[in-house]
């Protein structure tokens, strides 16, 4: 059974849950970019680590503001 969090905390099953979710849409955002916009592979690269500097950012203001501590 799934230990319910305390608001401010973060568990493995929610981190897992959210990468889980992650890959699916990069997966369609990828098929989307080539057949729908005509990216290539480079674009389409760049724009991928472009996204993901974004959300490791974002994540690691969010840790910071709650604080290292909270975490489980």
């Amino acid at each position: 059974m799934v230990k319910r969090t305390v608001a401010g905390k973060m568990n493995l099953w929610m981190t897992s849950v959210a990468f889980g979710v992650a890959s699916y849409v990069a997966m369609i955002l990828n098929c989307l970019a080539h057949e729908e916009l005509h990216l290539s592979d480079a674009q389409t690269c760049k724009l991928a680590v472009a996204g993901a500097l974004l959300i490791a950012i974002a994540l690691a203001a969010s840790l910071l503001r709650w604080g290292a501590g909270k975490i489980s």
